[in-house]
């Protein structure tokens, strides 16, 4: 193929290519996904169980997958500010770019407050945390207002969580099935 078709092909092939996210960013997304999910899901289940049931269990692996949660937010956004994400669409109106970032600022700042208010509750509870059976350090002592203040802080943050969370999702499926502008496959393997 000579240079001149070579460039023919290649422009006829850019209007259609797909700007996507790096595998590293995609791998991460959806492990982060999945874990916010079982996360608000044992937590709501765990608040309503009484002591002595299998509520220390959930609440130990609740404190654990939050943890690597954290972990995974933190690797995640090194990553980011390494690796610019794909543009979204010039066809996307200023105010709905500005939506969608605003919201994935307001994600990560959501996913870092609920690990540290969960970790500064129980340093404050009284009980040891523990990391899948690893005891880590408390940041604080036995009190039970600040446990409740951090409690509160972290329970009042899931909601806003899954808040945000929905209208996330619900964007992504309006660009998968309404708008087709195909910003939904950028996360896609």
């Amino acid at each position: 193929m000579n240079q001149s078709t070579e460039v023919l092909h290649v422009e006829s092939v850019a209007p259609h290519r797909l700007d996507r996210y790096t595998a590293t960013a995609m791998l991460l997304h959806w492990i982060m996904a999945a874990l916010i999910v079982a996360l608000l899901i044992v937590g709501w289940y765990m608040a309503d169980l009484p002591k002595g049931t299998e509520r220390s269990a959930l609440i130990a692996l609740h404190k654990s997958l939050g943890l690597t949660l954290f972990a995974l937010l933190v690797a995640r956004i090194v990553w980011r500010l390494r690796h610019r994400p794909p543009p979204l669409p010039s066809t996307m109106p200023a105010w709905e770019q500005r939506a969608a970032h605003g919201n994935h600022y307001l994600l990560y700042f959501l996913m870092l407050l609920q690990p540290v208010s969960g970790y500064l509750s129980s340093s404050f509870s009284g009980y040891k945390t523990s990391y899948f059976g690893i005891a880590l350090p408390n940041w604080g002592w036995h009190d039970k207002v600040l446990n409740e203040f951090f409690n509160t802080m972290h329970a009042v943050d899931a909601y806003i969580l899954l808040a945000v969370v929905i209208v996330h999702v619900l964007a992504a499926l309006r660009h998968l099935l309404i708008a087709r502008d195909r910003v939904f496959q950028r996360m896609l393997p």
